[in-house]
């Protein structure tokens, strides 16, 4: 009986050796090591497309970040400073280059499915989930490019008229101030007046009145020297000293409007009560004084 089950185990053992040394044993093996192989490239194939969806889902995440602030600055008013330029562009720049990565990284993953004949419908729809998001980011960024495009024109426009509101408000400041300065001027002149003092003698030599002694004293109206008279403002002169012990008005004015009269030294100065009235008939003062 022994040594019945001894040889059964060696026919068992013989016939074992037989079957792997076969053709269709290897041809089996072979297979299954190919289909092992296959399952840990697909396994892992799937596991670096699942890696590349993250990635991608990542930067639409950031996107839309940066999205809310360009979104905010799109509907503000006023010209934005500096900062807000500066960060502005940089958003743009960044978003602009994870769509490229994106769109590079989706069409990637389409090329895949297309390889692996779209056999896995989650991953499908996946892919098509990514495609329509990038689409959709790519439609906003351009709405709010051309937001803030438009918005930069309406600054740029509203800049243009406030500078020419400017250049006409300092036209107009420029016109009136010539204005002011000549209305000041004519001013001025509508309340200059002229007056002299001197004896006798320094009058006729100055040439402001002729004749004296025995011929009645005449003040002279034609070819009178302003600059030997001193100008005054009749707003401002009240009374005029003449330095003198006695003097007389030889030019025309109402008796009524000033008086002479005697200071501590007792010299002489005129006094003009009402300067409108006293200025009526001439604007030329003259005073002859000994």
């Amino acid at each position: 009986m022994k040594k019945l089950f001894i040889g059964c185990a060696c026919l068992a053992l013989l016939a074992s050796c037989n079957v792997k040394n076969s053709s269709e044993y290897k041809a089996l093996q072979a297979e299954k090591d190919s289909l092992a192989q296959l399952n840990a490239k697909s396994n892992g194939e799937l596991t670096e497309m699942m890696g590349v969806i993250n990635d991608v889902e990542e930067n639409f995440r950031q996107i839309k970040e940066a999205e809310k602030y360009l979104t905010i600055e799109s509907q503000g008013k006023g010209e934005m400073n500096s900062d807000t330029k500066t960060r502005v562009r940089d958003d743009f720049a960044m978003i602009n280059d994870m769509l490229q990565k994106n769109k590079d990284q989706i069409n990637k993953l389409n090329q895949r499915l297309k390889n692996s004949g779209g056999e896995n419908s989650s991953l499908k729809k996946m892919v098509e989930r990514l495609n329509a998001e990038l689409q959709d980011r790519g439609k906003t960024i351009a709405d709010l490019q051309a937001a803030l495009t438009k918005r930069d024109a309406q600054i740029a426009e509203l800049e243009v008229n406030m500078k020419n509101l400017n250049d006409n408000v300092e036209t107009l400041n420029a016109q009136a101030q010539k204005q002011a300065e000549t209305i000041k001027q004519q001013d001025k002149e509508i309340n200059s007046a002229y007056y002299m003092f001197g004896t006798g003698k320094e009058l006729k030599e100055s040439k402001v009145i002729s004749g004296g002694f025995l011929a009645s004293t005449k003040v002279l109206s034609q070819n009178i020297e302003r600059s030997k008279f001193i100008k005054i403002d009749i707003r401002d002169l009240k009374s005029i000293p003449v330095y003198a012990k006695k003097a007389k008005v030889l030019s025309e004015h109402p008796k009524d409007s000033y008086k002479l009269e005697k200071d501590n030294t007792d010299n002489v100065v005129l006094k003009i009560s009402d300067y409108q009235k006293f200025w009526s008939l001439t604007r030329y003062l003259i005073i002859e004084v000994n």
